[in-house]
């Protein structure tokens, strides 16, 4: 296989993205410990650092 055809394979960023939150998504059913866009955050954090523990040690305040 040649570098070339291996460049074919790569995403974008996006795509890495969508991915990457479609798996988060997938690991945490519903009904998620989080809501709208506390759940937003938490998802981007999780995704940020491969760390799903983050449910556990995030706690949000008004």
């Amino acid at each position: 296989m040649r570098i070339k055809d291996l460049r074919n394979d790569i995403f974008s960023p996006k795509d890495i993205e969508q991915r990457s939150f479609e798996i988060i998504d997938s690991e945490v059913p519903e009904p998620r410990p989080f809501d709208g866009n506390e759940w937003i955050v938490v998802r981007r954090m999780i995704h940020a650092t491969a760390d799903f523990e983050l449910l556990k040690l995030t706690e949000f305040h008004p």
